[in-house]
């Protein structure tokens, strides 16, 4: 086997003790099974060289014992491990066997490692110097950094936890017996590093020297401004005379010149506090403070100058680069807790910052970048500017990097060979580049850039973003970026996606370069916003938790290139916890309020995996079990199931263990918390993550349950890591005692204090409107943002005074109203409010854009003609409207067309499906988006269980389904019900009818078809009989009224009622409801087929539900208390034995007649369970709107129990509730089984729709799936019908009618959809061609026309939440297509002028997308094809 050589070519030369290095990418590229042998065989070439420096001691001439055995590896390995290290077990080492994942096998080896150490000759100098018999100094054999939590997440579970034991035995290994790990490559030393070796050790060398690697001190005494022996002084200097570039920028990308856009505000509005409150916050703000200082003097005692403190020994560690990482990156937690003369003190080390001397080999651009860079200009900044040398310093620090940026392509190499470079050697940058490592530089560089005035350092990174740009919708998962890079081509081709380790901040940047841009260009916000619905579909995932809170955990997917399915990992990173944050400030930044409820569930997933662990400490890795459903209740067998399923133990016990049972064995012997699947990494190094998402949240939304959180987050991480002399990162917070370990980094001081430290201060400290924050930065915009914030444009709703309804950002022709409003307020000397409320749209364009009826404004109509005469002879000239033209009393407003096309178009093509919505409309506070959401609940469709889903239902689901959309696109909170007819006697029917006609066979072949039919066949037999009883009882009667004696006529009819079907299923269902757990048993498994069927037919026609409820689920407890209460209040009485609501007596509710509540024999009524379902739903979703949707013969019943609610003292719950109807859809039979289906009719449609596509042949054949568009096409065409009246009529089903292309018709409506699209594949332009489109060419009065109409889409969706009406919605979109249709043939795409060409299809892609949101509002699946043959619609779609 090529073992060590074949592992050379892949591992040679990487820096591994670097989480960007990108370890996993490498292993995870080795096939598994040869992966795994060669990384074992490198591995025991590296316990052979450790042993060979070490001397084989007594009795300890076998390394490890394997704690599930060979027999995991392959036999290659197998054979390669006997040859090498014997299985050694001693007694000591036992409790290893017990380890069973990954997890544990680390800990195993830490053991070992420890145990082994202990056993050998204690650290002798003359020992470190040996050399192995292959020539290997000890000094640098070791396989020291392997990235473990990546490793581990990418290597299959077995095979990953060998790795990780065998790995770790070596390591502890070195580090207990040398108390001095070296980092150094995987592989043993390169002639060159075995020569660098000997130039420390005073030897001749053998070959060019190489610098030592970053090194621990393990000095106890206080360290001393000498650095630590290194190769330094016999380096060239880095900041000796620079080469000229190799590759120097021909033409520099400039800083935006534009005028900075007004973003948004993010902080929420803060009010007073209480004494108490204001108490207990500065308690907690001192306790953060002292923590912080407690460690800074253990770092300025054993570490001062160093990159980091060792916390336990007070040792220090060189690992970026030697200048004093810690002590720059903490300079701005300094100043902002107000320790300037410590700050002072940091200032004169930064002044003897010498960037010549640089004590490592390759240099990490991104961490230098971050840590030096970021915390200069961070420091500058928040300090105002007073100590220029931290400018100076950062600008040559920015200058030195700036080298790494000469390469062909100008991508950076990100870890650097800085000598090389100063050398003028060729440079290029590297495949296997993190993400994160490239895409993390903007902040930096563009602030260094706006400070010194110079582009330059802009340019450098504006061109990795517009790699970025060009490349994000190319990849395997368009949106997002692989987490590797090919930067030296400038591709993706790598197929793993993640917003953890090595891809984070590429994604946290965009909205804060957004920011720190002053949004003067939207090419960030673009590519946020194209992440989001990948990330949210893919990425972020619902954890089932015990509590069932509502937790959203960042994960990971691979795309199988092959197959092109996406594979989900369900681990969360605390590294991931960042994405809260993002998601809350991309929210309010871009007017997003969705987002911010997704935002708060990733913050509450953090708290929440803080909460749950021993320590009160979220794992630095964890895996979670997803939801199954949209409920997401806790499982308990389902999590215990999924723990059991991923753990590696090879156990005998295991074998008589149930899967349940294997995962609570699993769970306890882990230390596993309940929702929590497995723990592959349980440290916490001190990572800031999680506070800084918590702190943003808070400073957000202002609620003082994250200010909780982050007390209880701090006093946990305090409790556990404080050590004399600062704070060290733990191994095990699963662990009541966890050990520590010996490293602070420094983004504990200059991170995770400063944002506990800033949640707990006033909140003008670090406001989220002064600066933008990074993970290791901040950076005043005070000077971008906060300038342009305090120009409010003329137009805006602050300056003008006006209603609810301006929502300028939403609604482009809200920014007309305002202008308008404002220009002809001091004229008409009227508020320009009331005006605003008052200018409405017009039916037809001849009437202008906007009317105003002067009237309207309180003007007696004697005057109104004069008055309109009068106002538009002084309305003063405007660069947006024409001067109004006067109607009798009516003024009329036409938009001027270049500037409304300049508008509407470019909005269109950025907002894409947000265009025409208006999210603040369903805010409780539209000032404080912190209020949250209004919740609506719109109970819609409601079939009967093992009831074929028929037409008759179908209006109600459809219409049901569009307003359903219609709120959601308002920005409501809308809970999607469906309350099924699941209770009531026919159940004891279809069970008696089950015993005698069911199938087993049958009923798991067809379900509800089968049900069905013996529903229809139990009737056949209960109607005879009920036929019979029916003449016997008249018989009964007429003999009683002779005198006659009835006794044995009496007895017939009772012998005949008892054996009687219907009989039969009273007592079935008497059983049902005593709890009789058979009975319920039938009726569940009948329940629950049904409802899945169902799902397949809702989700044809695009419909979705949160929650399937039904009056099987409102307890006869509630409705018995629903009775009392109107007994109570006097609301019922009895009549004749039964319990009514007499409505008649009041004359105002006269006409609602009586309402029967309780029949005589005391069974509850549809009406006793609607009460106390409605009330229940009150408690239970807070809602602020409930809508029935349901058909007109149930108006008196709704409005009986709307008067009910409100004269029971519910008169919340009633005026809340609204009932939504419809007339019936006539030329369909419902009765004794010859009823239609809505599956047979829509699959009737379909194929009629096939038939009429297979005529045109030529475009058929242009059909990637054509059956899959012919029933697209019949659903529309079913849906489409429907919608085409107002909802109360009622209207003739017809299957000639909805399926013909003439007219206006579903299939019409697709076809107009399908030839945009057309014409936009011949087009052949990208949406870059479309943004740069010179949209004052479009002069014809057909586009003009056609642009008036896009701008008043969002009117018509504001108007339809009025209306209520699809048909609002419909009649629309018919009217744009009309439009359409009459423009094709003047304006033509294909054939054009280049410049025409680009801005015709630049309109014609906006209508697209219009028709595309309308469609898609009603419940509509638009096509892109359609192949249909009607003579008079075939056209050469060449616009």
């Amino acid at each position: 086997m090529q073992d060590i050589k074949e592992a050379e070519v892949v591992l040679r030369g990487r820096t591994w003790w670097e989480p960007e290095a990108s370890s996993s990418y490498l292993l995870s590229r080795l096939p598994f099974g040869e992966g795994m042998d060669l990384l074992l065989a490198f591995l025991i070439q590296e316990v052979k060289s450790l042993l060979a420096c070490l001397g084989t001691p007594e009795g300890f001439e076998e390394l490890a014992y394997l704690c599930f055995g060979v027999d995991l590896l392959s036999s290659n390995s197998r054979c390669l491990l006997a040859e090498n290290i014997k299985i050694y077990k001693r007694e000591q080492f036992l409790e290893v066997a017990d380890c069973i994942d990954g997890k544990a096998a680390l800990k195993g080896g830490f053991i070992l490692g420890q145990q082994a150490a202990s056993s050998v000759a204690p650290h002798d100098p003359k020992t470190a110097s040996r050399v192995s018999s292959a020539g290997t100094p000890c000094s640098t054999s070791p396989a020291i950094g392997v990235y473990l939590p990546s490793v581990t997440m990418f290597l299959p579970r077995r095979k990953s936890t060998v790795v990780a034991l065998v790995y770790f035995i070596v390591l502890s290994l070195w580090y207990f017996n040398y108390l001095q790990p070296t980092v150094g490559p995987l592989l043993p030393p390169t002639e060159q590093q075995a020569a660098s070796h000997q130039v420390a050790s005073g030897q001749e060398p053998s070959a060019p020297n190489a610098p030592v690697p970053a090194s621990i001190d393990g000095d106890d005494e206080k360290a001393s401004d000498t650095p630590p022996m290194s190769n330094t002084e016999t380096r060239p200097s880095a900041a000796a005379a620079k080469p000229s570039e190799r590759y120097p920028v021909q033409s520099l990308i400039r800083l935006p010149a534009g005028p900075p856009a007004n973003v948004p505000k993010i902080q929420h509005s803060f009010g007073t506090e209480t004494q108490k409150e204001k108490a207990e916050r500065e308690q907690r703000l001192t306790a953060v403070k002292d923590s912080f200082v407690h460690s800074w003097e253990g770092y300025r005692k054993y570490a001062w100058k160093k990159d980091e403190l060792a916390p336990i020994r007070g040792g220090h560690a060189t690992t970026f680069g030697g200048w004093g990482a810690t002590l720059v990156d903490s300079l701005d937690t300094l100043w902002m807790m107000g320790l300037i003369e410590d700050f002072e003190a940091a200032i004169e080390v930064i002044k003897e910052i010498d960037l010549s001397k640089v004590e490592l080999e390759l240099l990490n651009v991104f961490e230098t970048t971050i840590r030096y860079l970021g915390g200069l200009l961070g420091a500058y900044d928040l300090s105002g500017g007073r100590y220029p040398i931290l400018l100076d310093k950062a600008k040559e620090v920015g200058d030195f990097l700036y080298g790494a940026f000469d390469t062909p392509n100008r991508l950076p190499v990100t870890h650097w060979d800085w000598e090389a470079a100063r050398k003028g050697e060729e440079q290029e940058a590297q495949n296997g580049t993190p993400l994160a490592a490239v895409g993390s530089l903007t902040l930096e560089f563009t602030r260094l850039a706006q400070l010194t005035k110079d582009d330059k350092y802009f340019d450098a990174v504006q061109r990795i973003s517009d790699v970025l740009d060009q490349q994000q919708n190319k990849t395997t998962l368009p949106g997002l970026w692989p987490f590797i890079m090919d930067a030296k081509r400038g591709k993706f081709d790598d197929v793993g996606y993640t917003l953890g380790a090595l891809a984070d901040s590429a994604y946290e940047y965009l909205p804060k370069q957004h920011m720190l841009l002053g949004g003067s260009t939207q090419q960030y916000q673009k590519m946020y916003e194209a992440t989001l619905t990948p990330i949210t579909k893919h990425i972020f995932f619902r954890a089932m938790n015990p509590e069932n809170e509502e937790i959203l955990v960042s994960g990971s997917v691979r795309v199988n290139e092959n197959a092109g399915a996406i594979v989900p990992d369900f681990t969360g990173q605390h590294l991931g916890c960042f994405t809260g944050g993002m998601v809350g400030i991309g929210a309010k930044i871009f007017d997003r309020p969705d987002d911010l409820e997704t935002a708060r569930r990733l913050v509450d997933g953090c708290i929440w995996a803080y909460n749950h662990t021993q320590t009160g400490i979220m794992p630095e890795i964890f895996q979670m079990v997803p939801c199954k459903d949209d409920l997401c209740k806790w499982d308990e067998d389902w999590w215990l199931r999924t723990v059991g399923s991923r753990t590696d133990k090879i156990e005998e016990v295991f074998q008589s263990m149930t899967e349940v049972a294997k995962g609570r064995w699993v769970a306890e012997n882990q230390r596993l918390p309940q929702g929590f699947s497995s723990i592959p990494d349980r440290k916490y190094i001190l990572r800031p993550e999680a506070i800084e998402s918590v702190f943003v949240f808070y400073r957000i939304t202002g609620e003082k349950k994250y200010q909780d959180a982050a007390w209880r987050m701090f006093s946990a991480i305090e409790r556990y890591t404080r050590t004399d002399i600062a704070n060290a990162a733990i191994y095990d917070v699963t662990m009541t005692n966890p050990p520590k370990d010996d490293r602070m980094e420094s983004f504990w001081l200059a991170e995770t204090l400063k944002y506990f430290y800033a949640i707990f201060a006033d909140p003008a400290v670090l406001s989220l409107d002064d600066y933008v924050l990074q993970t290791s930065l901040l950076r005043t915009r005070s000077s971008i943002i906060m300038t342009m914030n305090s120009k409010k444009s003329p137009t805006t709703k602050g300056d003008s005074g006006h209603g609810p309804a301006a929502f300028e950002a939403s609604n482009p022709v809200d920014i007309y109203r305002s202008h308008i409003s404002e220009l002809l307020a001091p004229i008409a000397q009227k508020p320009a409010k009331d005006i605003y409320d008052r200018l409405a749209w017009t039916q037809t364009f001849d009437k202008g854009d906007l009317g105003l009826a002067v009237p309207s404004l309180r003007v007696p109509p004697k005057e109104a003609t004069a008055k309109a005469a009068e106002w538009s002879a002084n309305f003063p000239s405007s660069d947006l409207v024409e001067k109004p033209v006067v109607a009798g009393t009516f003024l009329q407003f036409f938009f001027k067309p270049q500037p409304l096309m300049g508008l509407i178009v470019p909005s269109i093509l950025r907002k894409k499906t947000a265009y025409g919505t208006n999210p603040k409309l369903g805010l409780r506070d539209e000032s404080d988006p912190s209020k949250g959401k209004k919740r609506i609940i719109v109970e819609f469709s409601s079939p009967n269980i093992a009831k074929p889903f028929h037409a008759g239902h179908l209006r109600s689901t459809i219409i049901g389904g569009f307003l359903a959309n219609l709120y959601e696109a308002a920005g409501w909170d809308v809970l999607r019900m469906n309350y099924l007819g699941d209770w009531g006697r026919q159940f004891g029917l279809l069970a008696e009818a089950y015993s005698m006609y069911g199938s087993e066979e049958k009923l798991q072949k067809d379900p509800i078809g089968h049900l069905f039919d013996i529903y229809v066949a139990i009737n056949q037999v209960s109607k005879p009989e009920e036929d019979e009883l029916k003449e016997k009882k008249e018989e009964l009667k007429k003999t009683s009224e002779m005198g006659k004696d009835t006794t044995a006529l009496e007895r017939e009819i009772e012998q005949l009622g008892s054996k009687s079907v219907n009989e039969k299923a009273r007592q079935y269902f008497k059983r049902m409801e005593d709890g009789d757990d058979a009975a319920l048993a039938l009726w569940k498994r009948f329940r629950d087929l049904s409802i899945e069927r169902y799902k397949r037919t809702y989700s044809r026609l695009n419909i979705r539900y949160d929650e399937y409820s039904g009056e099987s689920q409102v307890e006869m407890e509630r409705m018995e208390r629903a009775a009392q209460q109107l007994a109570k209040s006097g609301v019922s009485e009895t009549s004749e034995g039964a319990v009514i609501v007499d409505l008649t007596k009041n004359p105002k509710t006269k006409k609602l007649g009586k309402a029967l509540v309780r029949k005589k024999d005391g069974s509850s009524l549809y009406l006793t369970r609607d009460i106390g379902e409605a009330v229940k739903r009150h408690e239970l979703y807070q809602f602020d709107k409930m809508i029935y949707v349901v058909a007109s013969q149930q108006d008196l019943h709704l409005a009986q129990l709307f008067k009910i609610l409100e004269l029971m003292d519910h008169q919340d719950v009633a005026e809340k509730c609204q009932h939504i109807n419809f007339g019936m859809v006539q030329g369909m039979s419902t009765r004794k089984g010859t009823v239609k289906f809505l599956d047979d009719i829509l699959r009737d449609v379909g194929e009629k729709m096939h038939e009429v596509m297979q005529k045109n042949d030529t475009k058929y054949q242009q059909v990637e799936n054509p059956e899959q568009t012919a029933d697209t096409l019949g659903i529309t065409a079913v849906m489409v019908q429907d919608m085409s009246g107002k909802r109360v009529n009622n209207y003739e089903f017809s299957l000639e009618r909805m399926t013909s292309f003439e007219g206006d018709t579903g299939p019409y409506l697709q076809y107009a959809h399908a030839r945009l699209c057309s014409i936009t594949r011949k087009a052949g332009l990208t949406a870059e061609d479309l943004e740069a489109a010179d949209l004052s060419l479009l002069q014809e009065s057909h586009a003009i026309n056609l642009v008036r109409a896009l701008s008043s889409w969002p009117d018509v969706v504001q108007n339809t939440l009025k209306t209520q009406e699809p048909v609002t919605v419909l009649a629309y979109l018919f009217k744009m297509t009309h439009m359409l249709s009459s423009s094709y043939d003047v304006l033509k795409v294909v054939g054009s002028e280049p410049e025409v060409k680009k801005a015709r299809m630049a309109l014609y892609e906006a209508a697209r997308q219009v028709l595309n949101n309308g469609m898609k509002l009603l419940g509509l699946s638009p096509v892109e094809r359609s192949a249909q043959g009607t003579p008079d619609l075939l056209h050469n779609d060449l616009g």
